[in-house]
């Protein structure tokens, strides 16, 4: 089965954002942090590495600002 790649931005290094793979609306972490579907279309968005890290990224970079 060939799972479609998610796709990721970074404008100017603000944080990651997620576009659907359906509808192509921007998912943000908070969007996906408890149910793996797109709130805007209920699309599945698989669970895997590269969204458990999108989805703390925020966390992460709380964090690192905290500790500079």
């Amino acid at each position: 089965m060939n799972k479609k790649p998610l796709e990721f931005e970074n404008p100017e290094n603000t944080g990651r954002r997620l576009r659907c793979p359906r509808c192509k609306e921007i998912l943000y972490p908070e969007d996906l942090e408890t149910f793996c579907l797109c709130p805007y279309c209920e699309a599945k968005i698989e669970n895997g590495e590269e969204l458990e890290d999108f989805v703390i990224d925020p966390v992460i970079r709380q964090w690192m600002e905290r500790y500079k």
